[in-house]
């Protein structure tokens, strides 16, 4: 059986509306650019993993501004998201 590799792409195929739990932990390809309309392309999410993401406080935060039913996150050995990107 072939094998799809993970792109921004074929990611973005799989995300929608009903999409309530995302895990990206590791997937340190992700660019701010991307990661930054993940809000949009995933209103509805309640579980998050972002763990040793390098995106920076500007794509968390614009990422969070269309998130609003969110109850899990895990940021942990993500250097770049700091305290005012969580505000």
């Amino acid at each position: 059986m072939p094998r799809t590799v993970l792109t921004e792409e074929n990611l973005r195929k799989y995300l929608s509306q009903e999409t309530l739990r995302l895990n990206l932990e590791h997937h340190y390809w992700l660019k701010d650019s991307f990661v930054s309309k993940l809000g949009r392309m995933v209103p509805n999410l309640q579980v998050l993993s972002l763990r040793r993401l390098k995106i920076t406080d500007d794509a968390f935060f614009e990422m969070f501004s269309h998130l609003r039913h969110v109850q899990r996150l895990d940021i942990s050995n993500s250097p770049f998201i700091e305290k005012k990107g969580m505000l």
